[in-house]
């Protein structure tokens, strides 16, 4: 298993653990309900060891053969962490025209969103999206109002991201239609 923890400074602590039943117990540890919030995150091999403010972690990267069931909002099958900008940038190119022109928001058609989060650390994240519409799921509330936003990426990681740490969020998708929360700015965009 490979950890890479990044923190809001800027810097990414690269860990590692190669026995069996401490991989097993370190699964177990990232509990995305509560990976953010019970507390500091002690790492390490008992000398020296890193205590960690989960205030101050943007992202936890882990790469392991364990399986790790991705915890994700109702409706939504799957959540994809994309190589990069580059990746992001190719699949809007395609992808939103199409969204433009054939707008979904039937009950069980398919959703399709791509998100690009930029964390305080100065990083920014890009996921790919994707789910069935659902009349009663509001789209931000279930995505955002987390405590954590796991997505995959292959061959076979999992990025745990805290949402305390996210200073934008911006959502391209398929629908037609998005309940809102309240108290949102209408306002266009200039920098699409």
């Amino acid at each position: 298993m490979r950890l890479r923890i990044h923190r809001s400074d800027g810097k990414i602590g690269s860990y590692h653990q190669g026995v069996g039943r401490r991989v097993e117990a370190l699964v177990k540890r990232l509990d995305p309900q509560r990976i953010f919030t019970s507390g500091p995150i002690v790492i390490g091999v008992l000398n020296p060891f890193s205590v960690i403010n989960p205030d101050e972690i943007c992202c936890i990267e882990v790469e392991t053969e364990h399986s790790i069931p991705l915890c994700l909002p109702d409706n939504i099958d799957q959540v994809r962490k994309l190589a990069g900008r580059e990746e992001y940038e190719a699949m809007l190119a395609r992808q939103w025209p199409r969204w433009m022109d054939l707008k979904k928001n039937q009950e069980g058609d398919l959703f399709e969103a791509l998100i690009e989060l930029s964390l305080r650390s100065g990083e920014s994240v890009f996921l790919h999206v994707t789910g069935r519409v659902s009349k009663t799921s509001r789209l931000v509330e279930a995505f955002f109002h987390t405590p954590t936003i796991m997505a995959s990426y292959p061959p076979n990681g999992t990025i745990y991201i805290n949402t305390r740490c996210l200073v934008r969020s911006r959502v391209y998708h398929s629908r037609q239609q998005v309940d809102y929360p309240e108290g949102l700015w209408f306002a266009e965009a200039d920098d699409v």
